[in-house]
């Protein structure tokens, strides 16, 4: 056979490999992506050396000659790759990666974030999740040996918090046994432990999962949305959310990179319906309002990180002003929108954070609150000190608004992963904690806390009211060195009001059967604390 039938057949026979490759790689069909360049490049280098193999073998000087050709092309095909990279790297074009977030505008805590909501607070981390969810899957004979569970996703199904994962084929077989699909997902409530179902059937009618990861060839996720969208643009962060009237979709994040291989630039979502592989493509100004999550967390992180790092280029060894994300970053919901959180820490700090920062899963916009405090794990250690005696650890905390005070709220689980305990850290000063077996005792002793230190002031939430009545039972009790008291009154039996010893000298003195009049802010809790107290008894005292 010619030298060159043999070339044409080595090109042939690579491309086609080539082709083979790509359908199980699924990269994009742009240079703007590194894999889709190294692959490429890969097939160039290859088809080089072989033609080189045959150009010795058939120990032709022409030949020989334009095998170190081909070798030069490769040489210089990696370089200009490797000098791409550089030349777009933050080395070089430092602005246009910090302003990939765009405008961080500075804002107060206390103007933007909602005060606490004791019934919607989220006590169930994802590890939680995926264990009440195998555990409310081995309930179903035989199911649990067909499937497995996906990974949860924390999301606002009709304005309540819930963790929602598939039901995927466990294997190859098992994919073969049932290709029409596997019979939905799982639902935990991030609110209430024993909110846990199985959503199998959805109109009376019954609910399968055919277009998932787990699935092969046509079926396949993955594959299934890159024979049908654009193949230009990257796709990422394939996410299974529930529209609110609970029909399963995924949700997958397009994007193409704006600076060299990076910089990614989100062009909007790719939903799919999880039962008939039906695909609509959205562009970011008209995406569904049940889609919480447009904007994967590690993108997000990379533009918080590139804001703080880059302030001053990449040239900056002095670290001069120069901030960073601190370790994890959580959901969190306020306002009915919802947002990544993480704190800020300054480069080279450990247990100290300069502010935090709230950004909009959907429309990418990021607020920094600046916030002088403790780091997300020095919280959660914090809140481990205050129980160290049951060995319970903390969840990774989610911010919350405490009587307008930043706060972190964690739930405390002991070694088997069930929740035991809350507390509540006060970002600003770590020291200040409130542990209790439910919502509203932590919070209710997190506050007595805040009371205690004369520095703070708090702006109780709630509508102020004054009553009068009788006492029926009152005691005292101690919390680090403040006296408070606890008491009832007749007309009001059903609440227990809470007072420190500083608000009235009278207190001391006041016994059951008095006449009192006081003031609180009206809260949902069964503790209200008291903001001025009287005796009506006790005259010349105040």
């Amino acid at each position: 056979m010619k030298k060159g039938n043999k070339g044409i057949i080595v090109v042939l026979v690579s491309a086609i490999v080539l082709f083979i490759l790509n359908y199980f790689l699924l990269l994009p069909l742009n240079l703007k992506f590194l894999g889709t360049t190294l692959i490429l490049t890969l097939f160039i280098v290859i088809n080089c050396i072989v033609l080189n193999l045959i150009s010795l073998i058939s120990q032709r000087k022409t030949e020989g000659k334009k095998s170190k050709k081909s070798f030069m092309i490769s040489g210089i095909l990696i370089v200009v790759i490797i000098a791409y990279g550089l030349v777009n790297s933050p080395i070089f074009r430092a602005d246009e990666y910090r302003n990939l977030i765009g405008n961080v505008e500075q804002k107060e805590f206390t103007n933007e974030i909602d005060a606490v909501d004791l019934t919607q607070l989220p006590i169930v981390d994802q590890q939680l999740a995926q264990n009440l969810g195998d555990k409310k899957l081995g309930t179903y004979v035989g199911l649990g040996s067909q499937v497995t569970l996906g990974e949860f996703t924390k999301q606002n199904v009709n304005g309540e918090l819930y963790w929602v994962a598939p039901l995927l084929h466990s294997g190859l077989f098992k994919w073969m046994n049932n290709k029409e699909g596997t019979s939905g997902y799982i639902m935990v409530s991030a609110t209430n432990t024993k909110d846990v179902k199985l959503v199998d059937k959805l109109n009376d009618k019954p609910l399968k999962i055919k277009y998932q990861p787990n699935a092969y060839f046509g079926t396949d996720l993955k594959r299934h949305v890159y024979m049908k969208a654009e193949k230009k643009q990257g796709l990422t962060d394939f996410s299974f959310e529930l529209d609110d009237a609970g029909k399963p979709y995924w949700v997958i994040t397009k994007y193409t990179n704006s600076i060299g291989f990076s910089g990614q630039k989100i062009l909007g979502v790719i939903v799919v319906d999880a039962e008939s592989g039906e695909i609509n493509e959205y562009d970011m100004n008209n995406i569904p309002a049940w889609v919480d999550r447009v904007a994967p967390d590690f993108f997000i992180r990379d533009r918080i990180d590139w804001w703080g790092e880059l302030v001053h280029g990449f040239f900056n060894f002095s670290k001069k002003d120069m901030l960073t994300s601190t370790k994890g970053m959580n959901m969190v919901y306020n306002d009915g929108e919802c947002y990544y959180y993480t704190g800020i820490t300054s480069v080279g700090a450990d247990e100290a954070i300069v502010g935090f920062v709230l950004t909009n899963t959907k429309t990418m916009t990021s607020t920094f609150y600046k916030v002088s405090g403790s780091t997300e794990i020095a919280g959660m250690q914090s809140a481990e000190g205050k129980v160290q005696n049951l060995e319970y650890k903390a969840t990774f905390p989610m911010l919350i608004n405490v009587e307008n005070i930043p706060t972190y709220f964690m739930s405390l689980k002991d070694k088997k992963g069930l929740i035991k305990q809350y507390a509540m850290v006060s970002v600003e000063d770590y020291s200040i904690v409130g542990v209790g077996e439910t919502i509203k005792e932590a919070k209710s002793n997190y506050v007595k806390t805040l009371k205690s230190k004369g520095d703070i002031t708090l702006e109780f939430t709630g509508e102020e009211k004054k009553l009068q009545g009788i006492i029926s039972r009152i005691g005292a009790f101690n919390v680090e060195g403040t006296t408070y008291y606890n008491f009832i009154i007749k007309e009001k039996p059903e609440t227990i009001f809470t007072v420190s010893a500083s608000i009235s000298s009278q207190l001391p003195l006041t016994k059951e059967g008095d006449s009192v009049s006081f003031s609180y802010n009206e809260t949902e809790s069964s503790s209200i604390d008291v903001l001025e107290f009287n005796n009506i008894n006790i005259k010349g005292i105040k």
